[in-house]
């Protein structure tokens, strides 16, 4: 609870950030000139595929570690997930490692760690993207994180070849191979540079798909950004959004709008769709939740049992 209350605070505190100096009359007003149904359209669109493109890939990726997992299998927890992403993007991850342990019987923390290989490939692609980017439109401001990109996916590129090409070869006694061999390390020690690809590929369809939808929603609420502009800052969203330090994107959503997009549009305009954005993803996803979060409540209360017999057991 009280890391909640931290994390919406945090959240209050950016919105207030961003809010300065925006005349909430005008912003109503932005709000009131929208064109509705674009918007609702190309949120919905961008919702959708983003929601049914990380059921295939969260689906491929356990069935590459953890033994064939079905789209229809995962989508109730796919569901919970992105209901709990309202309070905590870790939270919202505790369903996977759940899901994997009641479901497939994996470790906790190899589970943990299935979803950190899948992060590492996600930030090495963001970064890939942040780079093509910054070299198809020399002007964005995404210009700035050039540095940053290019060390992630440096280091990305070095992470990889230790798992693919030399971790293997290390003497025995050597700290990196006692990392490699460590059980919990089975997905990056097991994947396959054909799996490398598909699941970037996966992630890519996504990500391309989200800027579509940015760009839809910029049209609803008349702002002029172009859409090389729209697909070129669309990685840099991706990663602030999906950041851990507010809730469901609420406060950095309205911060990356009114900063990273301010010489396209008045700053009335920019928080006007923001605060629209966040509000559609809020109520997208609490019926998500409580329609179909009855799988996870039985899969965690198959778990609580499966812990109370281990600790009977345990006192015998």
């Amino acid at each position: 609870m009280a890391q909640n209350l931290v994390a919406y605070s945090i959240a209050a505190a950016i919105v207030c950030y961003a809010a300065r100096g925006v005349s909430w009359r005008q912003v109503v007003g932005a709000g009131s000139h929208a064109t509705f149904w674009i918007f609702v359209i190309a949120s919905l669109g961008g919702f959708l595929c983003w929601f049914i493109g990380e059921t295939v890939l969260y689906s491929r990726l356990f069935s590459y570690f953890h033994g064939p997992t079905g789209t229809l299998e995962l989508l109730p927890t796919m569901a919970a997930v992105y209901f709990l992403q309202i309070v905590n993007s870790y939270v919202a991850s505790g369903a996977f490692v759940l899901f994997l342990h009641a479901r497939k019987r994996v470790p906790w923390i190899m589970g943990g760690c299935t979803l950190l290989f899948q992060g590492y490939l996600d930030a090495m692609l963001l970064a890939a993207l942040s780079l093509l980017a910054i070299a198809l439109v020399p002007t964005s401001p995404i210009r700035l994180g050039l540095n940053y990109a290019a060390g992630v996916l440096g280091a990305g590129g070095l992470i990889a070849s230790f798992w693919l090409l030399w971790g293997a070869r290390l003497r025995t006694g050597n700290w990196l191979r006692w990392l490699y061999e460590r059980p919990s390390m089975a997905s990056f020690r097991m994947a396959r540079p054909s799996q490398y690809i598909k699941l970037l590929g996966i992630r890519f369809l996504i990500v391309l798909a989200a800027g579509f939808a940015l760009y839809g929603q910029f049209v609803s609420f008349h702002i002029g950004v172009t859409l090389m502009q729209t697909l070129a800052l669309t990685p840099f969203i991706v990663a602030i959004g999906n950041s851990p330090i507010s809730p469901g994107g609420i406060g950095t959503t309205q911060l990356v709008f009114t900063l990273v997009f301010a010489r396209f549009a008045s700053k009335d305009n920019l928080f006007a769709l923001s605060l629209a954005v966040s509000a559609f993803n809020l109520l997208i996803r609490i019926p998500m939740g409580l329609a179909m979060g009855a799988p996870l409540v039985e899969e965690a209360v198959e778990v609580e049992g499966e812990l109370v017999t281990k600790r009977k057991v345990g006192q015998l």
